[in-house]
């Protein structure tokens, strides 16, 4: 079954989720599946879960976050898009909802107290920089502990955390002597950039 998380759970060790057959399920630590931490959640995450009933109630476990539609297509076709030039238009379709997807904030800003769960460009700056100056993929490649250390210096916002993965994955797929590689992702990274400040809310 699939579900939204319905609660803000940001500093918490469990939530509920609002599955398709509109009843909430509660989970907790243990109801995530290996390589999910409560620290990548947030209210409005999708999961995919199985029903396990217990002496109180039906809960959820083996809790999977389901792959977002727009970082799924940017997997698949990022690294081909000059191959794919007819993909483009949809290409720039994915990285305004993805930039918006980093604009939100689920309404934390608005908490006393509360860490902010949105990505500004200012918080990738260097990264992009770097990404910008890239001569070679191996310049790429480098940056993948950079990627790691920005995610987990900003270890409570999920969504930074999500878009360095990204970053890495993407990287990580590249061909060492594919100067096409490295002339895409560049493409991509201006791209989210740009539909960032196109959406606003990026200081």
């Amino acid at each position: 079954m699939r579900g939204k998380i319905k609660n803000d759970i940001s500093g918490k060790k469990f939530g509920f989720i609002r599955a398709g057959d509109g009843q909430d399920y509660y989970f907790n630590e243990s109801s995530l599946c290996a390589g999910v931490v409560m620290q990548s959640l947030t209210k409005s995450t999708e999961l995919e879960f199985e029903i396990q009933i217990g002496n109180k109630g039906p809960r959820a476990v083996n809790c999977r976050i389901v792959e977002n539609e727009d970082i799924q297509f940017f997997k698949d076709h990022v690294l081909s898009l000059s191959e794919n030039k007819e993909q483009y238009d949809i290409f720039c379709d994915h990285a305004k909802n993805y930039a918006e997807r980093l604009k939100n904030d689920n309404g934390n800003e608005k908490k006393r107290g509360s860490t902010p769960t949105r990505v500004t460009t200012s918080m990738i700056r260097k990264i992009y920089a770097r990404v910008l100056n890239a001569r070679r993929v191996t310049d790429l490649k480098l940056l993948r502990p950079h990627f790691a250390y920005t995610a987990g210096r900003n270890e409570d916002n999920p969504t930074l955390r999500e878009f360095m993965d990204l970053l890495d994955y993407l990287v990580k797929k590249m061909e060492t002597d594919n100067e096409q590689h490295l002339k895409n992702f560049k493409q991509f990274m201006e791209a989210i950039v740009a539909y960032r400040k196109y959406v606003g809310n990026d200081k």
